[in-house]
C-alpha cells in the first residue's frame, strides 16, 4: 500500500496486491491520515489489487462515510477485473464513484 499526496488537499492510495483482512488496517490508517491533514478528495488506485474479499468491501465503505462526514471525496481508480468484478456483484460501483484514471478522478 502506498500514499501520496497528488495536490495540497488530494490523496491518492495505491492498494498493490490483496485488500482483505490482512491489509485493511493499512487502508484505513492511510485514508485517516489524508482526512486528518484536510484531504478533500482520497483516490483509491485499485488498478494494482488482485483480491478484494468482504473485509476489503467493508474497508472501502467505512472509508465512503469516513470521508463525507470529514466533507471529503472518495473515489476508486480503475479496479482489476476481478476487483470490478466484487464491486458489481454487490453492487458498491453504484455508491462508490469509479473513473478509469487518477486523471479523469481530480477534482
Amino acid at each position: 500500500m502506498r500514499a501520496r499526496q497528488m495536490a495540497q488537499d488530494t490523496y491518492v492510495i495505491e492498494v498493490d496486491g490483496e485488500l482483505d483482512h490482512h491489509t485493511t488496517g493499512q487502508l484505513d490508517a492511510a485514508i485517516d491520515h489524508a482526512l486528518i491533514r484536510g484531504a478533500a478528495a482520497v483516490l483509491i488506485d485499485l488498478q494494482p489489487t488482485t483480491f478484494l474479499d468482504s473485509s476489503g468491501l467493508n474497508a472501502l465503505l467505512t472509508a465512503h462515510r469516513a470521508a463525507a462526514r470529514a466533507g471529503a471525496r472518495l473515489a476508486l481508480i480503475a479496479p482489476s477485473a476481478a476487483v470490478h468484478r466484487m464491486l458489481s456483484l454487490t453492487g458498491i460501483d453504484r455508491v462508490l464513484p469509479t473513473y478509469p484514471t487518477t486523471e479523469a478522478a481530480l477534482p
